[in-house]
């Protein structure tokens, strides 16, 4: 290879660590298609070698329900935020950490089920509601969530998904025992192929990695123009 066309490889690669420095890429994929809904949890995977164990399940106060494609619930009507939810967890590897760009999720409640829950995280325990889910009937949500606030992200990093209120989907006060809701994938025309979170990779590695790329193409700039 000569110098021009490793400069233009160079720069290639230059371009595309910006942008996925910039704007982020998907790391982690959640894919509930196929699933039967009542599934104690579901396994997700990672493109990141810095995250592993990613998962989602059911607090301990909900029950299983069947429903294709998506883990589903009922029991939500006693409203116990520190047992009824949905768990996205997954961990950054020791002394790690990634900048987190975005949720990609799909809802469902049944018309009994709860109409307004809250995305939560472990990151200040679970205080306070970083995006709301406004369930209309029996209607599939798809959300894009903004995650950018959430910066540093290391450990064990959980998300929940947890009623707000007594509202029920159908727009009625009480919801039942009965009354379900599901996570699923994310739908746009079709299965997109599951719940998927956006981040910055290995944000570090990249920055170390970029800086001697950032040389190598300084050096052979110089080359060319002896």
């Amino acid at each position: 290879m000569n110098s021009k066309m490793l400069l233009s490889v160079a720069g290639a690669v230059a371009s595309t660590l910006f942008l996925a420095s910039a704007h982020g890429q998907v790391i982690i994929n959640i894919d509930l298609a196929g699933q039967p809904g009542d599934q104690v949890s579901t396994a997700g995977t990672s493109s990141s070698p810095l995250v592993s164990g990613v998962i989602v399940d059911r607090g301990p106060g909900i029950g299983p329900t069947a429903a294709g494609n998506s883990i589903s619930s009922n029991g939500w009507d006693s409203l116990n935020a520190a047992e009824d939810f949905f768990s996205l967890r997954f961990t950054v590897a020791p002394g790690e950490s990634i900048d987190m760009q975005s949720l990609v999720i799909g809802t469902r409640s049944s018309g009994t089920g709860p109409g307004d829950l809250g995305l939560f995280y472990s990151g200040d325990g679970f205080a306070s509601s970083l995006y709301t889910f406004t369930q209309s009937g029996t209607s599939f949500l798809n959300s894009e969530v903004d995650l950018t606030s959430l910066t540093g992200v290391s450990g064990e990093v959980e998300f929940r998904v947890i009623a707000l209120s007594d509202t029920r989907a159908d727009g009625a006060t009480g919801i039942t025992s009965g009354g379900t809701f599901r996570l699923t994938n994310y739908f746009d025309g079709g299965d997109t192929g599951g719940i998927t979170f956006t981040a910055i990779p290995e944000p570090s590695t990249y920055a170390a990695f970029a800086g001697l790329l950032a040389l190598a193409v300084v050096g052979l700039r110089r080359r060319l123009k002896r």
